[in-house]
């Protein structure tokens, strides 16, 4: 049932940042991560629901951990979109996540546990409505919020009893379980971010993507004063070409600094840029990308072309 109603929309590499037990998240993540973001319906779990558009952005403001943020905007009212974490023990689960809106938003949050004094074939499916008010950073803590509770035969989809607690009571009450919790945000249709997720003591936060540029050049060897072509491009962990817009560097060998040698680059249709520069002297060239809403800035490794007064070499393969 969770894995037919919760289902991740897409997957993205994640990587332990060696610091305690956060764990860094370029996308929404999948059921391997411990944790991913999902989208259900507002009114009830397995209702209507639309996959949002995401983002990773800076920001906004000061992002709670690190510098950036996963940004969802829903494709219209209805759908909560946010984190999902499978649990063993609903008693320390300690679910939360820091969310900002600029508008401000409403949500909702599930839960289903198979608590000890559930029936054969019956499972507990808890309810909290959420709200989150404009233009701040603001925690959501699970283990505080008041669930409406239903105890489903599984069977027949039937509810044959209700009653309203936090959590914590809940537990107190009906014993611990196993189960996950899903809590999710934009039910209004206002967009928002969310960052610093929390769950079975563990910590996701969401970065930027990892990226490489390559460069390439048409001659190693130039007579002083000729033109060299420069071709570079980005690409993702999984070697796709991203289009990001490059800006080419020189220097002479030996120095610490580089100079700008063309604006930021126009990117063709095969998401390569290109530069055509005169060497009037031995130098080194790089492309440079600059940082962006998603990924850090880099550079290419240096590529040298040697100026002489005499024959150019034949073009480099």
């Amino acid at each position: 049932m969770a894995a037919a109603l919760i289902a991740p929309w897409a997957m993205a590499p994640a990587h332990a940042d060696g610091v305690g037990s956060v764990t860094t998240m370029t996308g929404p993540g999948s059921p391997l991560d411990g944790m991913y973001l999902t989208y259900v319906g507002c009114d009830t779990i397995g209702g209507v629901a639309s996959a949002p558009a995401t983002r990773i952005n800076r920001g906004p403001d000061a992002a709670p951990l690190g510098r950036r943020s996963f940004g969802l905007v829903p494709s219209g009212a209805g759908t909560g979109s946010g984190p999902t974490i499978s649990f063993l023990s609903l008693a320390s689960l300690g679910a939360g996540v820091d969310v900002r809106s600029s508008n401000g938003t409403t949500g909702v949050s599930y839960i289903w546990v198979t608590s000890l004094d559930a029936p054969l074939g019956h499972a507990w499916r808890g309810r909290a409505s959420l709200a989150v008010s404009p233009a701040s950073w603001q925690h959501v803590d699970t283990a505080t919020l008041p669930y409406e509770w239903q105890l489903i035969d599984l069977t027949t989809g039937t509810a044959i009893a209700v009653e309203s607690s936090t959590p914590t009571d809940f537990v107190a009450r009906h014993g611990d379980g196993a189960g996950y919790v899903v809590t999710g945000f934009g039910c209004d249709g206002n967009a928002f971010n969310v960052d610093a997720v929390t769950g079975n003591g563990r910590v996701w936060d969401f970065e930027g993507l990892s990226l490489a540029t390559s460069i390439t050049a048409s001659a190693q060897t130039v007579v002083e004063g000729e033109q060299v072509s420069v071709a570079g491009s980005v690409t993702d962990g999984g070697g796709r070409i991203t289009g990001d817009p490059l800006v080419l560097q020189s220097r002479v060998p030996g120095a610490v600094e580089w100079t700008d040698a063309s604006p930021l680059s126009y990117v063709g249709p095969d998401g390569f840029s290109r530069a055509t520069v005169a060497v009037t002297e031995t130098q080194e060239f790089r492309w440079l990308r600059p940082e962006s809403e998603y990924a850090d800035a880099g550079a290419s490794e240096p590529v040298l072309v040697t100026a002489t007064p005499g024959q150019a070499d034949a073009p480099a393969g």
